[in-house]
């Protein structure tokens, strides 16, 4: 399969060290179990002053998934225009992520990823490899789907350096 995409998700793609139904498949418990066992104390902590607090990374660890799961859709069902880009700061203050409860956030991502993973089984090897446009970059579909493994495994990896 052709992975392509952008030089900056690179570093989430070198994160799936699994086939990706594989990787797709573990994260759905494996994260889920991460939110709901994040303190609640915790849930509104940030590091540092300016940086996002566990609850809006955790929101944004969803929207993103949301985002590059539609942009797969997109390019399989066969779009030719560009697809938009997004802010993930604007997304993340947007996102009232204040009111956000934790168990409901890991439900919320259990039923996406369940939702997800069903979508990724159905796409045929050959679907896979259909290229696109996203954000200005050219994009494969297999790709937003490393990519959005690794942009898990890379915010499980900041969530345990650095808020806990």
């Amino acid at each position: 399969m052709k992975l392509l995409h952008a030089p900056f998700y690179q570093g989430y793609v070198d994160l799936v060290q699994d086939d990706i139904e594989t990787e797709l498949k573990h994260q759905i418990s494996e994260v889920a179990v991460l939110i709901s066992n994040i303190p609640d104390k915790k849930w509104k902590y940030r590091y540092e002053k300016g940086k996002w607090s566990v609850a809006q990374l955790v929101q944004h660890c969803i929207d993103t998934e949301r985002i590059m799961v539609f942009r797969a859709l997109s390019l399989a069902r066969g779009e030719k225009t560009s697809l938009p880009g997004f802010s993930e700061n604007d997304y993340a203050q947007a996102s009232e992520y204040s009111r956000q409860d934790k168990l409901k956030m890991a439900e919320e991502f259990y039923n996406l990823r369940k939702s997800h993973l069903s979508l990724f089984q159905s796409m045929p090897e050959k679907i896979l490899n259909i290229e696109g446009e996203a954000d200005g970059q050219p994009i494969s579909i297999i790709s937003l789907w490393y990519i959005t493994v690794g942009h898990w495994k890379h915010h499980q990896k900041v969530l345990k350096e650095r808020y806990f």
